[in-house]
């Protein structure tokens, strides 16, 4: 069914979901300096992307919210998500390493 140019699908409702986050953004040798550049440049696409809050200023935890029609879309997003973090950190000469979990509906990345 299309109104006004757009497509109606039944039962595809976008439904937002929580974010848990674990994040550690290191160096990949000691010469190399840029991991708090890399971690700045995380939260903030974070942060204007996905609504990203921070458990205290200075921890590693962090919760930000997806939304979502499907499973696959989701896990797509994330693995999106994954990849910008990983792609930031390397241009830096950093690594990062990361737990994600989603426990509404049991996914873990």
């Amino acid at each position: 069914m299309t109104i006004r140019g757009y497509e109606r699908t039944q039962g595809t409702r976008p439904k937002t979901v929580k974010i848990e986050m674990w994040l550690r953004v290191e160096n990949n040798n000691k010469y190399v300096r840029g991991k708090k550049k890399v971690r700045e440049s995380i939260e903030q696409f974070l942060r204007c992307e996905y609504n990203l809050r921070q458990a205290h200023s200075k921890s590693w935890e962090y919760e930000f919210d997806v939304t979502y029609t499907t499973v696959e879309e989701l896990e797509k997003t994330v693995d999106d998500i994954i990849n910008t973090m990983s792609f930031e950190a390397d241009l830096r000469n950093c690594f990062i390493e990361f737990d994600m979990r989603c426990d509404e509906l049991d996914l873990t990345w």
